[in-house]
């Protein structure tokens, strides 16, 4: 049973020099608990899509509906995590989590005070509760922003990019710590993560939807991942299934590219 669904999205801009559409025709219907991935070049309306589901931007047409409600802003519901963290700058790690969970959740200071304590403990950052964002590593900031985002305990995580900006081992353990958050919810939380890495995408995807370059980007295509969980990222790389994955995704977002296209011409 579908719990996002996306029907005829059309998102479009206007311009001095008329109508922009960045995306159209936007199909997708998403399960409770499915991690999805949006994948394609920059500027094909990735984040468009992202900003459609979190409520920042209204459709020009067709509609983004959440358990059967009509999104028409944003909502605690959708907990949002940027490839930048966003974080503020001069409020400590615990009090930049606790401004959110007291702004959208009820309950006593105390009660919030739990949530945010928990949170922090589970992205192994309790003890760095009253440092500094400026004080933090690239990765313990995201963790701090991830932390954020599950502590309003949203039904819908959406993640633009959040590892673009570190090195391959600081992603590598942040991809680990969102699954195990994910395992911990009982895969109850449903994930929309944007991102230009394949890899990324197939370790921790059930589905990777393919756009079309822009402007006017629809859906490419959608391929489906059957790769076991728990997954190792040693061992599923071997695997014939992602191998075969891999390569279809490579040709669906390099097919329209010529040599020359790519820089590559040589001259004799």
């Amino acid at each position: 049973m579908s719990y996002l669904e996306i029907k005829d999205l059309e998102i479009s801009f206007p311009t001095p020099k008329g109508k922009y559409t960045a995306v159209r025709d936007i199909n997708l219907s998403i399960k409770k608990g499915e991690i999805i991935s949006i994948i394609g070049h920059s500027g094909c309306g990735k984040s468009t899509i992202l900003n459609a589901i979190a409520g920042m931007l209204t459709p020009s047409a067709g509609s983004v509906v959440l358990n059967n409600q009509n999104i028409k802003g944003p909502g605690p519901d959708r907990g949002i995590v940027f490839q930048n963290y966003s974080l503020l700058p001069w409020l400590t790690v615990y009090q930049n989590i606790y401004q959110v969970v007291d702004s959208v959740m009820e309950g006593t200071a105390s009660e919030k005070q739990d949530i945010v304590e928990k949170n922090l403990k589970m992205v192994n950052l309790f003890e760095h509760k009253d440092k500094l964002p400026g004080q933090l590593s690239g990765g313990m900031k995201q963790r701090v922003a991830i932390a954020r985002a599950f502590a309003i305990n949203p039904g819908v995580l959406l993640m633009d990019e959040p590892f673009g900006a570190l090195d391959a081992l600081t992603k590598g353990s942040m991809q680990l710590e969102v699954l195990k958050l994910w395992n911990l919810d009982n895969r109850e939380k449903t994930i929309v993560m944007i991102t230009h890495d394949i890899e990324e995408a197939l370790f921790l995807s059930d589905r990777i939807i393919v756009l079309n370059n822009g402007p006017s980007s629809t859906i490419k295509e959608i391929v489906e991942v059957h790769l076991p969980r728990p997954r190792n990222k040693i061992e599923i790389v071997k695997m014939p299934e992602y191998i075969e994955l891999r390569d279809k995704l490579l040709h669906l977002l390099t097919d329209h590219f010529s040599i020359e296209d790519m820089g590559m011409k040589y001259k004799n």
